[in-house]
C-alpha cells in the first residue's frame, strides 16, 4: 500500500489521509487566465494525460478538468462555479493524497493555488479518513446506530457495509480494501470516514467497529452472564446478532464483556490532531514540507521527426499551390 505520511497507533492501526476537498477563491483575472495557461499545457510539458468538459448546470463547475498520470492516479480540478450568477473566482481540488502527492504536477498545482489564492478563502470542505487493520473482513464488524445503514455483502470477506450519506461530516464505509484494490499479502480491511475538519474531536459522532481477536471465551470468565446472554455473546462474536437491536442494560453489560475478545477501532484525540496536521502541511505548501520525495514526471515522448525529403517535398511549391 502506498500511504502519504501514515499515522501508526499503538493498537496496529494506520491512519491516513486517504480523500480530501479543498476550496479556493482566485479573485484576481489575471491568475486565473495564467493558471488556466498552465492547465491546457501540462499534457504538453509531463507525463500525464487530461481530460476536459465543461458544464453549465447550476452548483457544478463551469470547466472541469481531471489528470491522470502513467501509475493510474488522477485528481479533479473545477474552475468558476455556476451559481445565479457565474462565480469564476471558484476552485475546488479533489484528491487522494495517498496516490498523488508525489507527482511533480500536482505539486505544482496545489503550490500554485496555495500561494496565490486567498488565504482566508480557502477552505478544507472534507476529507476521508482511512482507518487500515491487518485483518480478514468477516472478523470485522461496523454496528449500527441511528445513522441510515446500507450493506452489500457478496460473500463473507467481499462484504461492504455503511453509515450515513457521503456529505461533510457524514459517510462511514466498512470493506475489504484487500479485494477492493487487488492487493497482495496479509488480509487487509479498511474503515474510512468522512469528516468536516471544523468539527471538533468531540463532536464527532464516531462509529463504534471492532475486529475479532478470539471467538472462544473461558467459561470463569463468564460466571456473571445467564445462558441467554452467553449465547447473545458467542453469536455477536460471530458476527450473527446485531449488538445495538439488544435492550440497553444488557449490551452494556456485554460490551464491557467483549472488550476481552475484540479490538475496538478508535481513533485517539491525538492522534486526530496529527491528522488535521498532515491537512494543514498540504494546504500550506510550499511553504510547509511534504515530507515525500518528488516523483518526477517525464516528459511525453517527443513526435517523430520526418525524413528530410518529406519536408522538403511538403515546402515545394507544387504542394503549396495543391494547398
Amino acid at each position: 500500500m502506498d500511504y502519504y505520511r501514515p499515522i501508526y497507533t499503538n493498537d496496529g492501526l494506520t491512519l491516513t489521509v486517504d480523500g480530501l476537498i479543498v476550496d479556493y477563491y482566485l479573485s484576481n483575472p489575471k491568475d486565473r487566465d495564467e493558471l488556466a495557461q498552465m492547465l491546457s499545457t501540462l499534457d504538453l510539458r509531463y507525463a500525464v494525460n487530461s481530460r476536459h468538459w465543461p458544464s453549465l448546470r447550476i452548483g457544478t463547475f463551469r470547466e472541469n478538468l481531471t489528470l491522470t498520470f502513467a501509475d493510474g492516479s488522477s485528481f479533479y480540478i473545477g474552475l468558476g462555479l455556476n451559481e445565479v450568477k457565474p462565480n469564476f473566482g471558484r476552485i475546488r481540488l479533489d484528491v487522494n493524497p495517498n496516490h498523488c502527492v508525489r507527482h511533480q504536477v500536482f505539486q505544482i498545482i496545489l503550490g500554485y493555488l496555495n500561494m496565490t489564492c486567498k488565504k482566508f478563502r480557502t477552505t478544507v470542505r472534507r476529507f476521508d479518513l482511512a482507518i487500515d487493520l491487518e485483518a480478514d473482513r468477516a472478523d470485522v464488524e461496523l454496528l449500527k446506530d441511528h445513522r441510515a445503514y446500507t450493506e452489500i455483502r457478496k460473500s463473507q470477506t467481499d462484504r461492504t457495509q455503511y453509515l450515513g450519506a457521503r456529505s461533510a461530516g457524514g459517510r462511514i464505509k466498512l470493506y475489504n480494501k484487500t479485494i477492493e484494490s487487488k492487493l497482495k499479502g496479509p488480509p487487509l480491511t479498511r474503515l474510512e470516514l468522512t469528516l468536516d475538519p471544523s468539527v471538533p474531536y468531540s463532536n464527532i459522532t464516531w462509529p463504534k467497529a471492532y475486529a475479532i481477536k478470539t471467538r472462544q471465551a473461558q467459561l470463569d470468565e463468564l460466571a456473571h452472564l445467564t445462558d441467554t446472554e452467553r449465547a447473545l455473546l458467542d453469536g455477536i462474536l460471530a458476527g450473527n446478532i446485531d449488538l445495538t437491536r439488544l435492550g440497553r442494560k444488557t449490551r452494556l453489560k456485554l460490551e464491557q464483556y467483549m472488550s476481552g475478545y475484540v479490538q475496538w477501532i478508535t481513533v485517539s484525540p491525538s492522534d486526530y490532531q496529527q491528522i488535521l496536521n498532515r491537512l494543514r502541511t498540504l494546504t500550506d505548501y510550499p511553504n510547509s514540507d511534504l515530507g515525500v520525495d518528488t516523483v518526477l514526471d517525464t516528459p511525453p515522448r517527443p513526435r517523430p521527426t520526418l525524413p528530410a525529403w518529406v519536408e522538403d517535398a511538403d515546402r515545394s511549391p507544387i504542394n503549396q499551390l495543391a494547398l
